[in-house]
């Protein structure tokens, strides 16, 4: 760059390819000042500025919030190396935060394609590694209202770093409330957690043997659970004391009832 040589506003921002409002409103916000001001405010800035504005573009864009990007220039902005190294720490982060949401890309695409080439209402037994699940659990039996929803959306966003790509929010069913015909009472709301997510769970849903259900809601929800109730009977097998309602394609989705998928889930005891 050659030292000394001042360009106004406007050939800075042009320069730079910028709106001339974001130097006025950066240095405003105190977060890039012009090398001089005269005496009717006008500014001028130095061609060594330039990259001073690149290197605070580029934090910027990866903090996404100005008034921590003030704060980061009064603890390193002197310092260049030390600011070479946090933005290099924020990039790890965002490489961390995509690498989870490709996870999360990819296990929905599984779960959709799933659902979609399952035959519907047809129960069968998989073996299932235990799933980490954050939840809402309920002192009592309770039927689903918005609060409680929000409750649970809240507690997922206010846990995780970064939200997932879908937030699904599934139900507890008591199996006696089930078994009498009744899939309103519920114990616990809960949305999965990725395998290898770093995040507390609230509970567990057991590994092992479950018996397992793709049911289409054009029909009522006790008749899938009914499905898994009668296949468990035909097969001998002894059903846990919760059964699960997981949302796989939704109504955000699709309009179509016929083509909302939820999965339905009982561990059998071993």
């Amino acid at each position: 760059m050659i030292e000394g040589q001042q360009l106004s506003a406007g050939q800075f921002a042009q320069l730079l390819k910028i709106d001339r409002h974001l130097l006025n409103r950066f240095d405003e916000l105190g977060l890039f000042k012009p090398a001089n001001r005269d005496k009717n405010g006008h500014r001028s800035y130095n061609l060594t500025q330039v990259n001073q504005w690149l290197s605070l573009q580029a934090t910027v864009g990866l903090e996404n919030d100005l008034n921590q990007t003030k704060t980061t220039l009064q603890t390193n902005g002197k310092d260049h190396l030390a600011m070479l190294k946090y933005q290099q720490q924020l990039i790890e982060q965002q490489l961390n935060q995509l690498s989870l949401a490709r996870q999360q890309v990819s296990q929905e695409i599984s779960n959709q394609e799933t659902a979609r080439q399952a035959i519907p209402e047809a129960a069968a037994v998989v073996d299932r590694s235990p799933i980490n699940l954050l939840a809402t659990i309920f002192p009592e039996e309770t039927e689903v209202t918005g609060k409680q929803v929000q409750q649970q959306v809240n507690h997922v966003l206010s846990v995780l770093d970064t939200p997932p790509i879908n937030l699904a929010i599934g139900r507890v069913h008591p199996r006696h409330a089930i078994e009498a015909g009744n899939t309103e009472p519920i114990t616990a709301l809960y949305t999965p957690l990725t395998a290898d997510s770093k995040v507390k769970a609230d509970m567990t849903q057991l590994g092992g043997h479950v018996v397992i259900e793709y049911h289409h809601l054009n029909t009522p929800l006790i008749e899938g659970f009914n499905h898994l109730r009668e296949y468990a009977d035909q097969h001998h097998f002894a059903l846990g004391t919760h059964f699960y309602e997981e949302p796989v394609i939704s109504s955000w989705q699709t309009a179509d009832p016929a083509q909302q998928v939820v999965r339905l889930l009982a561990e059998v005891k071993e």
